[in-house]
């Protein structure tokens, strides 16, 4: 966006100099005089950015003359063209698709309806249960979608550079389902929803725009749906064993050092680990990660270990006590896999009843 000191004729108290000596050119019968100062003071306002005093001035050139329509259509060309080149050029790189899709004046009239603002990792951006009918647009940085179920927190997906967030809440009036958190240091752009209204007006074919371009996403209220169905789905096999977890990075590289988990049960889809934390917000770092996992069964052969990636998608903090992670594989485990390992399981339990 265009910033710096501004031109003669663009501050407070040149506009009302301006606005003096435009009163005093009308009382002298002098319109054409007050229409080129108050064209001239727009084409200043709109170099430097001041464009609300650019179009309060085109105003008032209507005012004055309905009929000067060459001085009204270039300066609210002057105007268009001064906001297009504002806009940020990395930002409408990122979303080149959505403003293509635009004019160049719905492509300002979102631009700058935009407001600014930066997170820092671990910090909430709208919460499960509020109302914060707020469309985000992630322009650098990384944050995870989660929804709290029982005091379990469950991860539902990652909001990435170029990915967007709350068009549910913000499209129709309802609370924040999902929470958003900041996963590292976030760069944003958001909407409040009162725009879509002064839209009706000044953009009336806008908000349908932004909708369509919205609609391709998956929807949360079919990922909290996914999530029960797979909950109820799934059968949990109880079973105890050492694992050995590896951190991964966004291009899945392993970390060099391993960590230890117990495992508690397991699933085709996924597993629950037993993780020696005692601090909530160091068990919280964990949602969202992804994991590279090794384990073996001891009365299980070596070519019948299990290695398997996945991300962490849920954390149950226990206070004075270990915490367990819920991690989803990316592949199922073989069926073949899951009827050997019910087998041990059943072969535990008999042998506790002994």
């Amino acid at each position: 966006m265009k910033t710096g000191h501004l031109v003669p004729g663009c501050k407070m108290e040149d506009m009302i100099e301006k606005e003096r000596l435009v009163n005093q050119y009308l009382e002298q019968g002098n319109k054409d005089a007050a229409i080129k100062l108050l064209f001239d003071f727009v084409l200043a306002c709109a170099k430097q950015g001041r464009f609300e005093a650019a179009e309060a001035m085109r105003s008032r050139i209507f005012e004055i003359d309905s009929m000067a329509l060459d001085e009204i259509i270039r300066s609210g060309e002057i105007i268009e063209e001064e906001k297009r080149q504002a806009i940020d050029s990395e930002h409408r790189r990122i979303w080149a698709k959505l403003y293509d899709s635009l004019s160049v004046e719905e492509a300002n009239a979102l631009y700058f309806a935009f407001k600014k603002a930066a997170y820092q990792a671990g910090e909430i951006i709208f919460k499960q249960g509020e109302w914060k009918p707020r469309l985000y647009f992630i322009d650098g940085g990384q944050a995870k979608i989660v929804y709290f179920q029982d005091d379990t927190e469950v991860y539902l997906k990652p909001v990435r550079t170029g990915q967007f967030s709350g068009e549910e809440a913000f499209f129709s009036p309802s609370i924040c389902t999902t929470t958003m958190i900041a996963q590292s240091r976030i760069a944003a752009y958001y909407l409040d929803s009162d725009i879509l209204g002064v839209w009706k007006t000044t953009s009336p074919v806008l908000e349908s725009k932004l909708q369509s371009f919205v609609s391709g996403a998956e929807k949360i209220s079919d990922l909290l749906k996914a999530k029960e169905k797979d909950r109820r789905r799934q059968r949990r096999i109880t079973l105890g064993g050492r694992a050995e977890a590896l951190l991964m990075d966004s291009s899945n590289n392993p970390a060099v050092r391993p960590f230890s988990m117990d495992l508690a049960d397991i699933s085709r889809g996924g597993a629950c680990f037993v993780v020696g934390i005692r601090k909530r917000e160091t068990a919280a770092l964990l949602l969202g990660k992804r994991l590279w996992i090794s384990y073996l069964h001891p009365l299980m052969g070596s070519s019948q270990s299990i290695n398997q990636s996945g991300t962490v998608v849920g954390v149950h903090f226990h206070p004075f006590e270990d915490c367990t992670v819920n991690v989803k594989f990316d592949v199922p485990l073989p069926r073949e896999l899951e009827v050997q390992l019910e087998k041990l399981s059943l072969q535990a339990l008999q042998d506790v009843d002994i």
